[in-house]
């Protein structure tokens, strides 16, 4: 028979208000609907937390202020439109209200086996059932189960006509699931809603936003994986897992798996929306003005600029880009309006990129600064017709300066003509005529530059350097101010090729060693002008010789020389190489570090760096 002498009822840890009217309803034999209505109130008030309703409520269950505050805080109080409160932090509706009812069947059954004869008095709806997010009971290792489906709420949370439908199936065990081990994320939840401690990186971000992001994220990382999963329940659980194991560890981690995502989206059309999916299509727009998520809107924001060639105006999660940190292949051509084919290869060569990196080029990124002066004098470019022109020179002497490398054209890719800058070529022509004597050139006593070096086969570029020591004396024939105006004296020429070391000293060294460009290249720095930039100023240890076969001075390297260098530098190939990481990851390393290439005194030398300065970057790398 019905306790009808029961006038109060002590609320249970977690209980919800739908569930305490039901019980306090069951205790007195009638319905929650009857119940309310000897209260003086409709149930449907009771669950919309009507004031006077819950007054009521808590006058005839003998209620007191801090029973009341505590079931209130496990049912969640309406907070605006689309907002609740629930358990001290604030919540989309939807976390919390749907037509889906879910509960722990063990824990019900448990509940029900207390008072048999009046099971709905003591079976309790706990509050954390409630929550989109929470995924199992922790109590009994059980998923959380689908109870019923109404879409009305007064019926819905009707809990005395509901629980009376599916009481035998509950306690016969039809609801019950196969056990689940809890997973960090479970223990953190459950926490998080017991007393507010979380000793994870998402301390003092709204639970709300931290389980939706975990799920956002999670789920494109169930994806990524393989998704076999049949039901969505566990689907989403198994996303809230993933996604909070990824997050709990801090910014660097999320950064990580971000990183992983984007890379893997590596496809022509492939945009942030691809790589991340609904995290980044709902912090765009579903969350873009909620303060809540803002700190993985800028955690997302500052991969995505590190993946992405965002141009400055560019309007990325709300906010402008400031300035363009990536180009793209495609976006540079743009810029430039060179073929995507022709700056691919002049990029490559210049260290933005691997011979091997098939990437499409709307994905081939690189950091716009560290090559802005190159986009920016590309266009400036001239063919070898035009240089000659410009400077005065024959196509023969012209070819001459190019080999002998007093000339270096500004890239060597294949299929491209424009490859001088105009200015080397006068820069030239302007010191030579600063040091032309001035004083009659007589024919026969004076020879034009391509002559001497035909007939006395030294390299112009040896015979330009002992014109800048004053051994050979040089004038002008004419004030055209031409380069092959320029004429030599024969008999400077002459002497110069007595004083030229033997050519057996000369040969021996070249079997010893490797020439600097051809080093050069082989550890990844393509462009010559740059590496002979090095050896040129000192910074690299090689030798000067004259080349037997050429007749043209060559910087070389021995092995100790080799092995100074690698003391010294480390560039992207000895990178890869020695610590065996990917390219990309050396670049996202070198850029989270700040670490600059390696310049002096105004002059860079391309993608090298002092060994000094970044070794320690990657030394936890080497041999993993």
């Amino acid at each position: 028979m019905p306790n009808t002498l029961i006038f109060g009822l002590p609320p249970e840890p977690r209980e919800t208000v739908p569930s305490y009217v039901s019980r306090l309803a069951a205790s007195k034999g009638v319905t929650a609907q009857r119940f309310c209505l000897d209260m003086g109130v409709s149930l449907k008030r009771v669950i919309n937390l009507d004031e006077p309703a819950i007054s009521g409520l808590a006058k005839w269950g003998g209620l007191n202020d801090q029973d009341l505050e505590e079931m209130l805080s496990w049912t969640g109080v309406p907070s605006g439109d689309v907002r609740m409160r629930f358990r001290g932090e604030t919540f989309g509706s939807r976390a919390l209200r749907n037509p889906v009812m879910r509960g722990c069947p063990r824990c019900l059954a448990e509940d029900a086996a207390r008072l048999p004869d009046e099971p709905l008095a003591v079976m309790v709806m706990r509050g954390e059932w409630q929550l989109r997010d929470a995924g199992i009971c922790l109590r009994h290792e059980s998923p959380l189960t689908e109870l019923w489906s109404v879409t009305r709420l007064d019926h819905r949370l009707d809990f005395c006509s509901r629980l009376e439908e599916i009481r035998e199936a509950l306690l016969s065990g039809s609801f019950d699931q196969a056990c689940l081990e809890p997973a960090p994320y479970d223990n953190w939840l459950d926490a998080r809603l017991e007393n507010g401690v979380d000793t994870t990186w998402l301390n003092g971000i709204p639970l709300y936003a931290a389980t939706t992001i975990s799920g956002l994220l999670g789920a494109e990382l169930v994806a990524a994986e393989g998704d076999t999963i049949v039901s969505p329940a566990h689907r989403h659980r198994l996303a809230l897992v993933k996604g909070f194991d990824a997050l709990k560890d801090g910014e660097d981690a999320f950064r990580g798996v971000l990183d992983w995502l984007a890379a893997r989206a590596s496809g022509f059309l492939d945009e942030p929306g691809k790589a991340f999916g609904n995290l980044f299509w709902k912090l765009s727009r579903d969350f873009l003005d909620d303060d809540a998520f803002a700190p993985f809107r800028e955690i997302l924001r500052t991969c995505i600029l590190s993946h992405w060639p965002y141009a400055a105006g560019d309007v990325l999660l709300g906010d402008p880009v400031k300035e363009r940190h990536l180009h793209s292949i495609v976006t540079a051509a743009r810029e430039t309006g060179i073929s995507v084919f022709n700056l691919d290869a002049m990029l490559t060569e210049a260290g933005a990129f691997a011979l091997e990196d098939g990437r499409p080029h709307s994905r081939k990124t690189f950091i716009a600064r560290d090559f802005a002066a190159l986009l920016e004098e590309i266009p400036t470019r001239i063919g070898p017709g035009e240089m000659r022109a410009a400077m005065g020179a024959t196509k023969t002497a012209f070819a001459a300066l190019e080999q002998d490398c007093v000339l270096v054209p500004r890239t060597r890719a294949a299929k491209i003509l424009a490859r001088w800058r105009v200015a080397d070529g006068l820069a030239l022509v302007e010191e030579l005529s600063a040091l032309a004597v001035q004083e009659s050139a007589e024919e026969g006593t004076w020879e034009a530059l391509q002559i001497a070096t035909s007939r006395s086969r030294i390299g112009i570029g040896v015979i330009l350097d002992a014109v800048r020591s004053g051994a050979v004396a040089i004038a002008r024939s004419d004030r055209s101010g031409r380069y092959n105006a320029f004429v030599v004296r024969a008999a400077d020429i002459n002497a110069l090729a007595d004083r030229l070391p033997k050519l057996d000293t000369e040969a021996r060294t070249l079997t010893d060693s490797i020439s600097a460009a051809a080093f050069g290249r082989s550890i990844g720095l393509r462009n010559a002008g740059q590496f002979l930039a090095l050896a040129q100023t000192g910074h690299v240890q090689t030798q000067e010789i004259l080349h037997p076969h050429t007749r043209q001075m060559q910087y070389r390297m021995s092995h100790d020389d080799i092995t100074a260098f690698h003391n010294k530098f480390l560039t992207l190939a000895t990178i890869e190489t020695e610590f065996g990481l990917h390219r990309n990851t050396i670049l996202a390393k070198l850029r989270a570090h700040g670490a600059k290439p390696f310049s002096a005194d105004g002059q860079a030398f391309g993608m090298i760096w002092l060994r000094e300065t970044i070794e320690v970057i990657f030394a936890k790398s080497r041999g993993s």
